[in-house]
Formats: C-alpha cells, structure tokens, sequence
C-alpha cells in the first residue's frame, strides 16, 4: 500500500517513468518484507523483474513508515555507488513524502553522501559487498543483498557474506534479512542453500489459456 500510493520510477533508472502499480508477485514479496513477522526472505528470481525496485521502494518505507535504520549491500563498491547516484538519490528526489524526511537533500553535507543517508529518526547505508570492513561498526534493523549470487563466497577470509551482514542485525526487535538474486552455478550457490532451508517455498502460479490449470 505504501509503495502504490508514494513510489515513483524515475526517469534516469527506469524504461517508463511515473507512478509505480506493483504487479502480482511484486505486491506478494513487498507485502512479505513489511510483515514484522517475517525475518528472511530469499527470491529466486529471472532478469528484468523488478527486484531492486521492490528493495528500493521498501527502503523508502521503511525509513518514512517505520523509522529503521537500514544497510544495503551491492556486490561491489562500484556498484554500491551507481546504485546510490541513479537509484537512492532519485527516488529522494522523486518520492514526495521522503523530502519530508530527509533535509540535506540536494545539498552537500556528511549526512547526505555516496554511502550514507541520515534522514530524521533513521538512515540507509549503501555498501559494497566485497569489502570485509563493509561489514563491520554498524549496528541495523534491515539488510538488503542486491544480486546475491554475484558477491564473493568468503570475503576476504572471514565468512559468507549473509553471515557477515546478518550479524549487523543482532539486537534489532524485528530483524529483516532480504535477499534477491538470479541464480548461477548450482553449485556452491548462495541463495540455493538458504532457500532450501525456509520455513516456506512459495511459487507463483498463472492459469493456462486452455485448460485453466495453475502452472508455475
């Protein structure tokens, strides 16, 4: 509901902009990351779907709506730092009710950077995932992983990086773990072990033009 009626695709990071209508199994994942009662959620997903815009938009709803302090991981620095110019700040831009949160926006200050967005009572940091030290001295109450399967296995040495990033979330009172990826190697997949592993597998179902029986 937040995200129909406040979310907005801009122009710089989306094939049409304007107001964003989520589409079935968009309005299903967008509903499951905002129900406290759901802590991880892993999407095994194909291309062109719109995964980081679901991410984005629930970034936004959660610092307006919910007020908590949230850590977006993208596989590289580089990527980090063009997801934060074309994506994040757009959407600040762009998104009515976050001006309302967030005073720096369009001017230069050191809660308004590349890899940081201090907006009242919350904020979002935007890291790399290959960095061990991106992994360390922040304390949050939601993680994003943009891509997953295109992060290192070990970072530098110390461990996966969802068992790294999810270690920022101890002590947070409704920790929420979101990870979206499109698979690669079966073997020594992330998100293939994780999935595996949920308390529920849900698929999405459309109904065939002939017989009307409900296909994956």
């Amino acid at each position: 509901e937040w995200a129909e009626e406040n979310f907005y695709l801009s122009a710089e990071s989306s094939y049409v902009e304007g107001k964003f209508t989520p589409i079935p199994w968009q309005r299903a994942i967008l509903n499951a990351i905002s129900n406290d009662d759901i802590r991880i959620i892993d999407w095994i997903k194909s291309a062109r779907v719109g995964a980081t815009k679901i991410m984005l938009a629930s970034t936004g709803y959660f610092a307006e709506h919910k007020k908590r302090n949230q850590l977006f991981y993208q596989p590289t620095d580089g990527d980090a730092e063009d997801f934060c110019k074309t994506e994040v700040d757009t959407m600040l831009r762009d998104v009515a009710c976050m001006r309302n949160i967030f005073p720096d926006l369009g001017k230069k200050s050191k809660n308004n950077t590349q890899k940081l967005k201090q907006f009242i009572g919350s904020s979002l940091r935007v890291l790399g995932g290959k960095s061990g030290g991106n992994y360390r001295r922040v304390s949050v109450d939601v993680v994003y992983y943009d891509e997953l399967e295109n992060f290192d296995r070990n970072v530098n040495g110390e461990g996966s990086p969802l068992m790294l990033g999810d270690k920022r979330l101890e002590g947070a009172l409704f920790p929420k773990s979101v990870r979206m990826t499109t698979p690669k190697v079966k073997l020594g997949s992330l998100i293939e072990g994780e999935v595996i592993n949920a308390d529920a597998f849900l698929k999405f179902h459309v109904p065939c033009p002939h017989c009307n029986q409900e296909q994956v």
